[in-house]
């Protein structure tokens, strides 16, 4: 019998039915949560009611909520793909990272910020947290990097996608179209609008160019990425 029978057969005869939860369905609605309205927003009320059961409920699988914040966080790397990373075609292999965690942070953007929303429990952080930091540190020193630029590398990397999938991404996939064609601006148009005596003839001028999509703009960010691991390379990672 599992989970689910041994909780249905639990229930009194007449009783209406009730709505069963398991360990897994608290660690994905928790990631949901999480990944939508950020850490301090998964509290065991919240998560109860986004499940459709009973706070007490919840406590027949889970401690405390620091246990289900641990859930979160594991099933938050469990979702992160195990990239693979080819020092012969750095580059592509680069964009391609880049793209794939990039949309895996998409579906969960507010969760990066799991470091300074929440505390996970040092002996709860999968194995793989590890693995993922080693393979892109030898990446980038199989390319030709010192260790030293390697770890600077990694930590522009998790920048970039976590800023683009929290700042842009977030907002571009719900936002309104005139809100997605404000974020290809430097300043708001309606600023500039209203303030016509503002000297910014290169933020004007901006208007004029073709509107970017998140996607552009992510594009841009890997493309100066690259350009400037090439620059390392070309000159000996000058400055390690």
């Amino acid at each position: 019998m599992d989970e689910r029978q041994e909780q249905g057969a639990s229930r009194g005869r007449g009783r209406p039915p009730r709505t069963l939860v398991t360990r897994d369905d608290i660690a994905e609605a928790a990631l949901r949560i999480a990944g939508d309205a950020g850490f301090p927003a998964l509290t065991m009320h919240g998560l109860a009611r986004e499940l459709g059961v009973t706070t007490r409920a919840l406590y027949n699988h889970v401690r405390d909520r620091q246990e289900v914040v641990d859930l979160a966080a594991q099933r938050m790397l469990e979702a992160l793909p195990q990239t693979q990373w080819y020092a012969s075609r750095w580059r592509e292999s680069l964009r391609e990272g880049y793209e794939e965690a990039r949309a895996a942070y998409r579906r969960m953007p507010r969760a990066v910020l799991v470091s300074l929303d929440g505390t996970v429990t040092p002996s709860e952080v999968p194995a793989a947290r590890f693995l993922l930091a080693e393979s892109i540190l030898t990446f980038f020193t199989d390319i030709g990097l010192s260790l030293e630029w390697a770890m600077a590398m990694r930590g522009a990397f998790l920048s970039d996608v976590f800023a683009h999938a929290l700042l842009i991404d977030y907002r571009y996939d719900r936002g309104s179209e005139a809100v997605r064609e404000a974020m290809g601006q430097p300043i708001p148009a309606g600023w500039l609008e209203a303030q016509p005596d503002v000297e910014a003839p290169l933020s004007r001028g901006v208007a004029s160019l073709p509107s970017l999509t998140s996607d552009d703009m992510f594009a841009a960010v890997v493309d100066l990425r690259i350009a400037a691991i090439e620059r390392l390379l070309e000159v000996g990672n000058v400055g390690e």
